[in-house]
């Protein structure tokens, strides 16, 4: 569901930039505006922005400060990867609430954008929303699953589940030297 939220939300980030393209050459050379390109550039920042947290967290793509971390023996980074996570989906559960909060407000209001396009709010704060519910699905799962590999023990478990990328992770691998011609 991750890779296809993200490519989703890749192919939504290459239409408004064609959109914004579009708009850019129009006014320049016919003088003309779509109107609303850059309500619906926000729109699709803030839902592809979403759609992307569950696969950057499975691929430990995050920003981490990890300056101590590496110099620490398995057993305390396993308890740092654990409250992490757990910190992560507390977070998300919290945010993803307040997301549905701002849904639901502007259901109850029939709110819509106060453009010439006049969107109804629902949509893309709903779209927006099932970025975020599925981010709080995917830490909170992997939050349970580091929890259980660290009572059971299983320090490597939680490393390869949400441990800080190593140094070999983020280098790309040695590549044969090409022959002489």
């Amino acid at each position: 569901m991750s890779r296809l939220a993200i490519r989703t939300g890749g192919s939504l980030i290459v239409l408004i930039a064609l959109l914004i393209t579009a708009e850019i050459l129009l006014r320049r050379f016919a003088n003309i505006s779509t109107g609303g390109t850059d309500e619906l550039s926000g729109y699709a920042l803030a839902i592809s922005s979403t759609w992307a947290l569950s696969y950057t967290l499975h691929a430990k793509a995050h920003v981490r400060v990890d300056a101590l971390y590496t110099r620490l023996p398995s057993g305390p980074r396993a308890w740092l990867d654990c409250l992490g996570i757990v910190s992560i989906a507390t977070f998300s559960v919290i945010l993803t609430w307040f997301c549905w909060r701002v849904l639901q407000d502007s259901l109850n209001l029939s709110a819509i954008s106060t453009s010439t396009l006049a969107i109804p709010l629902w949509l893309p704060q709903g779209l927006w929303l099932i970025g975020m519910i599925q981010f709080s699905l995917s830490s909170v799962l992997l939050a349970v699953a580091c929890l259980h590999a660290l009572l059971k023990g299983d320090r490597d478990r939680v490393s390869e589940l949400a441990g800080s990328r190593t140094m070999d992770d983020e280098l790309p691998p040695n590549q044969p030297a090409e022959s002489s011609r």
